[in-house]
């Protein structure tokens, strides 16, 4: 099968549609089909480029270049590859600074709609849930006026998103859509000599030789502010009393703007706390490796659109989800978002009995395998 892959920009580590696209891309590589990325928007280049990456062709359309210029390059390009696919995937922030699709990309989608093409919509728009101020909603509401024009331009064949509430929103809007879990923006990756000497560099008194007498607790990215800390860090001081030991927190990765209010409260709470900054992939595999859980402040209602999560369950952590505030506004019902038995919500998750559910950890597996076998099979199926 011919494919060729649409995103906004393909800069390493600094879009995340773009690092999905490229893994996803190269694991349909190595299943035997043919594929290009084709970057439409990428702020990251002055001028276009193209390059050959192991068998994957990569073109990079700078977005400084009227959108006439990249439109037709793209036209020439399908019409030369001649595949069987367009898979666009999709985030409108990648395109405009508030979500809003520019009206050239519907002319282009509607330009090379006689291949068959699949959307993966990452995001739909804002202003979804019930709290939502004013104004979030009305920039929510352009954002999916202009985005269901563009689906009605490309007329997808295949339509997926990553999680059950966006399906239910889609639904509502007149669209078909089937969720396709996301695999997790770092893969699994061997131990090593000494992973617990890794972790001592920011936890000294939990790793080590003292490893086994803590209960240690990742997080993995931004700390959302909406993330009240204070019953997260009760819960963890409760269950690892539960289980004879002393509570710890990393915190891996860039954890966006002010992170030090979250991760005061835990230290209020008498736990051990570090946090590692931004590392390669390497090592936060490796961290995550030699944790006893995970914590995602992500609601739970879109807790299949973390991609943290995600890499949390492929390195085998019981996940615990500490946000179950976001509700959805209308007549949508709401719905199970899972059913992981590793991923539990804090409301509810009795510390004193914890130990069960810890237990359950499991041996790390790649998800990008079975994520990219399931799209192949979504379009081989239509």
């Amino acid at each position: 099968m011919k494919i060729i892959f649409l995103t906004a920009c393909l800069e390493a580590g600094r879009d995340g549609v773009g690092d999905y696209t490229l893994r996803l891309a190269r694991e349909c590589l190595a299943l035997g089909h043919t594929c290009t990325v084709i970057a439409l928007h990428d702020t990251f280049v002055s001028h276009s480029k193209e390059e050959n990456r192991e068998g994957l062709r990569l073109i990079r359309l700078s977005a400084l270049h009227p959108w006439r210029t990249r439109s037709a390059r793209v036209e020439s390009l399908v019409r030369d590859e001649n595949p069987q696919w367009l898979s666009w995937q999709m985030v409108a922030y990648g395109y405009h600074s508030k979500g809003i699709l520019p009206s050239a990309l519907a002319r282009l989608a509607a330009e090379i709609s006689g291949t068959r093409s699949h959307v993966m919509l990452h995001e739909l728009w804002i202003g979804l849930e019930r709290s939502a101020p004013w104004r979030q909603r009305a920039v929510g509401w352009w954002q999916r006026r202009v985005l269901l024009r563009w689906l009605a331009s490309v007329r997808p064949a295949c339509l997926h998103t990553s999680n059950a509430t966006y399906r239910r929103v889609l639904a509502a809007a007149g669209f078909s859509a089937d969720v396709l879990p996301l695999f997790g923006n770092v893969a699994p990756v061997p131990l090593g000599a000494c992973p617990r000497s890794r972790l001592a560099l920011w936890l000294p008194n939990a790793g080590g030789s003292s490893r086994d007498s803590f209960l240690i607790a990742v997080t993995f990215g931004t700390l959302h502010p909406q993330w009240e800390t204070a019953a997260t860090a009760r819960w963890l001081s409760a269950a690892a009393a539960a289980v004879g030991r002393k509570p710890a927190l990393l915190a891996i990765g860039r954890l966006g703007q002010e992170p030090s209010v979250a991760l005061a409260r835990f230290k209020a709470a008498g736990m051990e706390v570090g946090a590692t900054g931004e590392q390669d992939a390497a090592t936060v595999s490796r961290l995550l490796g030699v944790a006893d859980l995970g914590i995602a402040p992500h609601p739970w209602a879109l807790i299949g659109k973390s991609g943290a999560a995600a890499a949390m369950l492929e390195h085998g952590l019981p996940v615990l989800v500490p946000r179950d505030e976001w509700r959805l506004r209308g007549e949508i019902p709401p719905g199970d978002e899972t059913a992981d038995p590793l991923l539990r919500r804090l409301d509810g998750l009795d510390a004193a009995q914890s130990g069960a559910w810890l237990a359950l950890r499991r041996s790390a597996r790649a998800a990008l395998p079975a994520t990219a076998g399931t799209f192949i099979a979504a379009l081989a199926s239509v």
